[in-house]
């Protein structure tokens, strides 16, 4: 049997590359797609939320949130809660650019699946959320969100 995550792999990079070249003209990276559409749905995250959110390591969340504040997509905000902490929040430039992030996703995913019938389609986005689940429950499980 072909080794399936091999598959998952280049998808996922070229989804990035996809991305990338589709929202240059934002300043927008492919990378950078997901923390702005989380973030934009959930305002107000903390650093360590988002990585869990996106199932990212913390340091990974950190340079990417740091070039997300400097390109002025995100602003930090000291917590009212805890002051030690910050939330996250999407800035105008990050809320305009959400149109276009979400049809250059749509786009992506229509001409991915383009020879797909409605049948096939269906079963395999099932069959990935049922894999995406299994690899949820063992990191959560196994291996923690500490290492």
């Amino acid at each position: 049997m072909p080794n399936f995550t091999h598959s998952l792999n280049i998808v996922g990079r070229c989804t990035q590359m996809q991305r990338g070249q589709a929202l240059r003209e934002l300043g927008v990276c492919g990378g950078q797609a997901p923390y702005l559409l989380r973030l934009c749905r959930c305002p107000g995250m903390t650093q360590e939320e988002l990585a869990r959110a996106l199932y990212v390591n913390k340091s990974t969340a950190a340079r990417a949130i740091a070039n997300l504040e400097k390109s002025g997509f995100v602003e930090r905000r000291p917590s009212p809660d805890d002051r030690r902490c910050h939330q996250l929040f999407p800035t105008e430039r990050a809320i305009a650019a959400l149109p276009k992030i979400r049809e250059t996703i749509s786009q992506w995913n229509d001409y991915l699946l383009e020879e797909f019938t409605d049948e096939e389609r269906a079963a395999l986005v099932d069959m990935l959320d049922r894999v995406s689940r299994r690899a949820q429950a063992y990191i959560q499980r196994e291996v923690g969100w500490d290492a």
